[in-house]
């Protein structure tokens, strides 16, 4: 009786699929109604996969973790624009962001990717259910400095660590894209997390690094006066301001040295200096915003239309040996059906290679800390660096202690 009841209710949801119906059901929220399966037909569902046996096909579904933020509102904009996406649902656990109502506002948008919105803690599970990209983003933003990264990673964890575990139960097949900053630590918590589940596929977790290489591209454009789109500037190492190092010697011949090291300065500096102009510790909302839907953008394109590169993503490196002896750093990656596909290592020039040397303890470090929130082992700062005399300095590197006056 129990296989005629599994069998019925498979033919059912096959016949929707194929007549590109879908469940309606209260979203529980201000009565707002969304379009989900009911958690019986996902069980169901789920059920059948592992025992008919059924090839997937995927609904070409992007959920927005954190699309009531600031950055999260930018990026969802663009991306209701893109034809690849069918389904763009929209997540915040924040009721003071409202994400229904700026779904409701973004859904009056005249193209045909549908809207779904979530609101709290209690709609995640229905939220990511089988997206093929998860977008994780939102909490509060960065200001300048390691100390205040350092802050904003436990801030910002738990958050993080709930978007993922429901990602690996609903949508284990899909990609995970890590914005929430500070990048480097919350990178490591979903990498570390996604490994404790067994879920964990590198192809398919990158950290967006996409506002650092948009600004590196712009910058130099500015002074050579070239298209920006002309030639992509990598960034490698991380994506945190003592990480990050612009790869601006292969593009930018005839540059003197020296402007070259305040170029890759302005570029590592450049949240620092917009919280400064904006007087208000805020975030750069706009260009994150839209830096981060192009990144996701080029995933869409990469899982279902054709490879396509993206300038800087953090990832687990297939040959460590080759990528400047680090497991996890940011490089320009081809992404494919099946993510990522193939890991590109520029070149560097001598000045370039000294920054990335200097920045490696800092990334080991970041990278250290997420995993250990992960895990559950015991953080310890790095040795290689200065030892802190107060938790308040722990971590710190001494260019970041000297521009905060620590010392």
């Amino acid at each position: 009786m129990a296989s005629l009841v599994v069998g019925a209710a498979r033919v059912a949801q096959g016949l929707m699929r194929a007549r590109g119906g879908t469940v309606r059901v209260p979203c529980g929220a201000r009565g707002v109604e969304n379009f989900v399966s009911s958690p019986t037909l996902t069980q169901l569902d789920q059920y059948c996969e592992r025992v008919c046996h059924v090839p997937r096909v995927p609904p070409q579904k992007v959920t927005v973790i954190g699309a009531g933020s600031p950055v999260g509102r930018i990026a969802c904009l663009f991306l209701k624009q893109q034809p690849l996406i069918k389904v763009l649902s929209m997540f915040d656990y924040d009721e003071e962001n409202n994400v229904i109502g700026e779904a409701q506002d973004i859904a009056h948008i005249d193209t045909s990717t549908r809207v779904e919105a979530y609101q709290g803690i209690g709609t995640l599970m229905d939220a990511v259910c089988d997206a093929d990209v998860v977008v994780i983003m939102g909490g509060p933003g960065g200001g300048p400095g390691m100390a205040c990264e350092r802050q904003l990673f436990l801030q910002n964890m738990a958050h993080v660590h709930a978007a993922t575990r429901a990602a690996a139960e609903r949508a284990p097949h899909a990609v995970l894209a890590v914005q929430t900053p500070p990048l480097d630590c919350n990178f490591a918590l979903v990498m570390h997390t996604l490994k404790l589940l067994k879920k964990y596929d590198a192809r398919r977790v990158l950290g967006v690094n996409a506002i650092s290489a948009m600004r590196a591209n712009q910058l130099l454009a500015s002074i050579t006066g070239s298209e920006p789109g002309a030639g992509a500037v990598p960034v490698v190492g991380g994506g945190c301001r003592c990480t990050r190092v612009p790869v601006f010697a292969s593009k930018a011949a005839g540059i003197p040295r020296k402007q070259l090291e305040h170029m890759s300065e302005l570029v590592r500096g450049a949240d620092d200096i917009i919280c400064r102009v904006k007087g208000r510790r805020e975030e750069a909302c706009l260009s994150t915003g839209f830096a981060t839907a192009r990144f996701v953008t080029n995933i869409v394109q990469g899982l279902f239309s054709r490879p396509t590169t993206i300038d800087s993503a953090l990832v687990e490196q297939a040959s460590p040996e080759s990528c400047y002896g680090l497991a996890v750093c940011a490089t320009p990656v081809t992404v494919g059906a099946a993510g990522v596909q193939q890991y590109m290592v520029p070149a560097l020039s001598e000045a370039e290679k000294a920054l990335l040397e200097s920045s490696k303890c800092d990334l080991k470090d970041l990278l250290s800390l997420g995993r250990c929130h992960a895990t559950g082992e015991p953080y310890r700062p790095p040795h290689c660096r200065y030892q802190p005399t107060s938790l308040a300095m722990a971590g710190l590197c001494p260019d970041c202690l000297r521009a905060h006056a620590v010392v």
